[in-house]
């Protein structure tokens, strides 16, 4: 008796005959004795790039259509098809099959702390393996291997192998960063207690410094900050922290900045963002204010009372030495007078034509 298989052209046959494989079949018709035995026909896809090894297959497999790889422990394989990146194999024996395209087998080494694999393999090997680290440009990756500082990454991407080792990625952010300390209750020099809020700008300047020196390196800026606050408020009065705020201010930011270097960081600016007063106090304020404000307004009045009056004396001094002016002024005023009521008849005479009519009257 016979079997009749039909293989297509993408496909290859493997016959097992009783269990075992006997047979490699290529494409088209086959006719195969039978007798009392039993078939298997196993079929494998012509673009498969690899198999396990087993002595059997290779036996069975045409010369070139398959050669077999190695990969020992402690390494894995990078697996390329045409020269393409296609997978990554654990430690153990494999066929490579050649029927599609050229397979080819990299063996890499898993032992140093950044193994040579190419980057187009990266995504391929598994994470318990492997780790990639991608840095962006305004950052820095301190990189810990057991505990220990091993690498300062700066903007970029890389493979780092994991195998007997723990790793540890820690990022530090150089751009610029804002900090407000709200809501401070301090007291000043003269007994008044108000609240403050800061505003704090800040850097990273050294990454391996902000990292080992303090364990938060935000809270402890915000700490120091606090105390500085605390410090050179109680040594200032009131009215020189509502005057001065910036000169009063500046030596807290330089005892800052001095602490802060210490700490691999950079203050850039402290400022007063607010200055709150108690209920009272801003009442009391605001009666001083208004009181300098209405003591203000009396000398500007007092001193335009004096322009005013030295202003009438010179006039006075000028219509007694012209009398000409003085009837001007006699008229100005009598036609103002004259305005303001309706109906008026106003008999005047000049001093000089009355004494001459009485005269005539005397002739």
């Amino acid at each position: 008796m016979y079997q009749r298989y039909v293989i297509s052209d993408q496909e290859r046959g493997l016959l097992v005959r009783n269990g075992q494989l006997t047979r490699w079949l290529e494409p088209g018709r086959h006719r195969v004795f039978r007798g009392l035995s039993r078939l298997e026909l196993r079929l494998f896809n012509r673009d498969t790039l690899m198999t396990p090894f087993t002595p059997e297959l290779m036996a069975v497999a045409p010369s070139g259509a398959a050669v077999e790889a190695f990969v020992p422990e402690t390494h894995l394989g990078l697996l390329r098809a045409d020269g393409v990146p296609k997978a990554v194999l654990q430690p153990g024996r494999y066929l490579l099959w050649q029927l599609a395209a050229k397979v080819t087998l990299d063996v890499v080494s898993l032992e140093p702390l950044r193994p040579a694999i190419p980057e187009g393999f990266w995504a391929l090997v598994p994470a318990a393996q492997a780790q990639t680290v991608l840095v962006l440009p305004f950052e820095r990756a301190l990189v810990h291997v057991d505990g220990v500082l091993r690498e300062v990454l700066s903007e970029g991407r890389a493979l780092y192998s994991t195998l007997n080792r723990k790793l540890e990625v820690m990022r530090v952010d150089l751009r610029e960063q804002e900090m407000q300390i709200l809501g401070q209750e301090l007291m000043t020099r003269d007994k008044v207690t108000l609240r403050l809020n800061l505003v704090v700008k800040y850097r990273v300047v050294d990454p391996v410094k902000a990292v080992q020196s303090v364990a938060s390196l935000r809270d402890a800026l915000y700490s120091e900050a606090q105390m500085s606050a605390r410090h050179f408020v109680a040594e200032l009065n009131l009215d020189q922290l509502l005057e001065r705020r910036s000169e009063a201010v500046a030596p807290m930011a330089e005892a800052l900045r001095e602490r802060a270097a210490s700490w691999g960081a950079e203050v850039l600016k402290l400022d007063v963002k607010d200055l709150v007063l108690p209920g009272e106090m801003k009442q009391l304020l605001n009666q001083v204010i208004e009181a300098e404000k209405k003591a203000a307004a009396q000398v500007i009045l007092r001193r335009e009372e004096v322009a005013s009056t030295r202003s009438m004396a010179n006039t006075a001094q000028m219509l007694e030495r012209n009398p000409a002016l003085l009837r001007l002024k006699e008229l100005e005023a009598f036609k103002e007078i004259a305005s303001a009521i309706p109906n008026l008849t106003l008999v005047m005479g000049q001093p000089e034509l009355l004494r001459s009519l009485s005269g005539l009257n005397k002739d």
